[in-house]
């Protein structure tokens, strides 16, 4: 069973609520409501990512619902970004089929 452990919800429509869901079975951490709200596929973080700096899920999400909204405003194309840098930190987000995937980038 899928726990909510957080939800953000776009200040200007707030009926844009997205949750973030602790998948056991994944080990990961899965939005909740992109999909609904803008037609994109939901992220997924994994849990180690998380444990590691829980402000990153929320940044992340953020920023991401932020770029939604104004595409979506805007009535542009939405595209997630390969590639996006938080927290001082390079992350990918890469199609892993019902998810993208964040990932973090090995420093070089």
């Amino acid at each position: 069973m899928d726990t909510i452990v957080a939800s953000i919800e776009n200040q200007a429509d707030p009926s844009q609520r997205i949750d973030i869901n602790y998948v056991q079975e994944d080990n990961a951490f899965v939005t909740q409501g992109i999909q609904t709200h803008f037609a994109e596929k939901e992220i997924s973080i994994p849990a180690h990512l998380v444990v590691t700096d829980f402000q990153l899920m929320g940044v992340i999400v953020s920023e991401i619902l932020e770029k939604l909204s104004r595409a979506r405003d805007g009535e542009t194309t939405f595209e997630y970004a390969s590639r996006l840098q938080v927290l001082d930190k390079v992350y990918s987000l890469e199609d892993g089929g019902e998810y993208m995937m964040l990932k973090e980038v090995s420093s070089e």
